[in-house]
């Protein structure tokens, strides 16, 4: 499957870099800053290992290793075998994998930990609503990603047939605050005793910012991947805290950034306020 499914008609070619979209680093249990600005470290007593080390074999898996050994789960979390085996066993008595000869992998059950997200943020109730008006409109696909200590996170799509989209941007990618547009819509509106720990302030970094606080939203020409941009702006929450921000991607050459449609960058706007307000 082509990573890019362009609009109808284009010629668009364009190669992804050796960039890693789904993986989750295992060390940002320790070094991962909160969205309340907390670095996340904490006093080791405090914490459980094994809870930790379990999750760290549930975050193995990914669109790259969809099925893996005990020997591969052993070597990607670091874990010794024996405490790889017992973990794994415990996850496939809760449901969580399921086992086929040798081999591991998730089950839908996994879905279940995050309900309580899903629910309590209300993505399918009003968030998805809210992104499908607003894409049918522009014809346009349009995201939303929250803020998660030096990422942004993806949590909902809405999609227009015929429109550009990047098949592996889904739900629960994750992307740098540092070099992506809704990063930088999130990144200007953070407070420096609130800016993420592992986020360097960069000259490139600040005049991006400034930007996005002088034309009232985020736009990245090729950032993560050449031949893409994208527009963002920023989702408050109603106490004015900054809580993520909703964004599409497009080619290029489409869009100028000093001759964006007004009609587009108003439902955009519109849409991160509904957002806001229902969070």
């Amino acid at each position: 499957m082509p990573l890019f499914q362009p609009n109808a008609g284009s010629t668009l070619s364009l190669t992804c870099p050796n960039f890693c979209w789904d993986g989750v680093l295992l060390s940002s249990f320790e070094t991962t800053t909160g969205a309340d600005g907390d670095s996340g470290k904490v006093d080791e007593t405090e914490i459980s290992l094994t809870f930790r080390k379990g999750l760290q074999v549930m975050m193995a898996f990914d669109g790259d290793d969809r099925q893996l050994t005990l020997a591969e789960i052993a070597r990607k979390t670091g874990l010794n075998r024996s405490v790889a085996r017992r973990l794994v066993r415990t996850l496939l008595q809760m449901g969580i994998l399921r086992e086929t000869g040798q081999r591991f992998e998730m089950t839908v059950g996994v879905l279940r930990l995050a309900r309580g997200f899903t629910d309590g943020h209300r993505i399918a109730q009003i968030i998805q609503p809210i992104l499908r008006r607003t894409s049918e409109t522009i014809s346009e696909n349009v995201s939303f990603a929250l803020r998660d200590g030096v990422d942004a996170t993806y949590v909902a799509h809405a999609q227009v047939k015929g429109s550009f989209t990047l098949n592996r941007v889904a739900i629960g990618t994750h992307v740098p605050l540092a070099s992506t547009a809704a990063g930088h819509a999130i990144l200007s509106h953070v407070g420096a005793g609130d800016w993420p720990e592992g986020v360097e302030r960069s000259p490139e970094l600040e005049d991006a910012i400034a930007r996005v606080h002088q034309r009232g939203f985020a736009y990245l020409a090729d950032g993560l991947i050449d031949g893409v941009s994208s527009v963002a702006f920023p989702v408050f929450r109603a106490n004015g805290v900054i809580e993520g921000a909703v964004s599409i991607l497009f080619p290029t050459d489409r869009f100028d950034p000093a001759e964006m449609p007004g009609s587009l960058i108003a439902e955009l706007r519109q849409c991160a306020v509904d957002i806001g307000t229902s969070l």
